[in-house]
């Protein structure tokens, strides 16, 4: 099995030292993430699965205190995972999302170094389309519907008046998907819920985050 994995995780945001009250930032995320697995017997080798994944997400917001900060991101999201079928076919499943993510984080005490606990809850509408070859093709489209809300910690470091890095870590929340085959009474709902800290996989993030504007300027 080979992974190959691509993050770009680049937020311009306004956390400084000394976050003002009415301070405006711009930022955002993108990541892309691909998959590909493989089956050697010794004298052939066959690919059993490939898998892709993007995302793109920018934001803004200000900080309503010099402890609160509100935010709010737009996304755009799409997946692709493609098996053997029979007779030399293909099983291919598309999936992308849109929709937006409302934030807020409270951050703990002054100074360069400033813990916080945050709260987000993102709605994200989409389609996704399954497409089968080689033994009797057929394709079906789906409507998608996916709501989430969860807690998470993590902590910001002010470099200077404009820079900060904030590193992300830890969700307790749930998250319900929802998809509906379209011409049939077909859905297939889908919730999780619990609680992951992590400080070395994937649920930890870091981004560097910059001032657009303060209060003075």
């Amino acid at each position: 099995m080979k992974h190959f994995f691509l993050p770009a995780a680049l937020v311009l945001s306004t956390l400084t030292a000394h976050a003002q009250k009415g301070s405006i930032y711009l930022g955002g995320q993108a990541g892309f993430n691909s998959t590909s697995t493989k089956f050697d017997n010794g004298r052939t080798t066959t690919t059993t699965g490939k898998a892709s994944n993007w995302s793109f997400s920018p934001e803004v917001g200000t900080f309503l205190t010099n402890q609160v900060q509100l935010g709010v991101g737009f996304t755009f999201s799409g997946s692709r995972q493609e098996t053997p079928s029979f007779n030399n076919g293909t099983n291919i499943n598309t999936i992308n999302r849109y929709g937006g993510t409302v934030y807020s984080r409270y951050f703990f005490g002054e100074g360069n170094f400033r813990p916080f606990l945050g709260l987000n809850v993102s709605l994200l509408p989409g389609n996704s389309r399954y497409e089968r070859s080689g033994f009797g093709n057929t394709v079906s489209r789906s409507s998608t519907f996916d709501v989430g809300a969860n807690l998470n910690a993590g902590f910001a470091y002010g470099l200077n008046k404009r820079l900060t890095v904030l590193g992300s870590f830890g969700t307790f929340g749930f998250q319900n998907s929802v998809a509906k085959e379209e011409g049939t009474n077909n859905k297939t709902t889908t919730t999780d819920f619990g609680l992951n800290v992590n400080t070395l996989g994937n649920l930890f993030t870091i981004g560097v985050y910059y001032t657009l504007t303060k209060p003075s300027e």
